[in-house]
């Protein structure tokens, strides 16, 4: 349920990272439009951008090696597809993430459109995306952010 007035998608390309920041078998964070977005180089130099949050533990995906078309969680163990974000191979095989998340129904990662231009990377993201988010917020006598017209004391 959305409670305050939302505003229309929009996908642009926003910059996101320095290509001097790159370098291959590995990723890095970026905040795009206030998206956490991985840019993954894999091994052979293509950029790829995903959602920086593992599926299962929340963790940052840009902490993972990148190899062969993948990124894999370090702490559980699951590997990702750069191209599509679906779970490549086992989910969870770590112990004792097996155990206990074994039970869970497999989770992708978002993808995103990215291009190089220049010294940057730009990732297409939605614009709006986190305005339409925080326009869910009840805004009320005790809400969280201070002031019932959302401002602060």
């Amino acid at each position: 349920m959305v409670f305050g007035r939302t505003k229309q998608s929009k996908k642009s390309f926003v910059p996101a990272v320095e290509q001097s920041q790159l370098k291959p078998g590995a990723a890095v964070s970026a905040i795009c439009s206030g998206l956490d977005i991985c840019i993954a180089v894999d091994t052979d130099g293509s950029v790829y951008a995903l959602g920086n949050k593992s599926p299962v533990l929340g963790t940052p995906m840009a902490i993972g090696p990148v190899k062969a078309g993948k990124i894999k969680d370090p702490i559980t163990g699951t590997s990702f597809s750069l191209k599509t974000g679906e779970v490549v191979g086992a989910w969870c095989p770590n112990f004792p993430f097996s155990f206990l998340f074994g039970l869970i129904e497999p989770a992708g990662l978002p993808v995103f459109k990215c291009k190089t231009a220049g010294s940057s990377v730009s990732v297409e993201v939605d614009v709006n995306a986190k305005t339409n988010f925080e326009s869910g917020y009840w805004k009320g006598l005790l809400d969280a952010q201070g002031k019932a017209d959302g401002g602060y004391y």
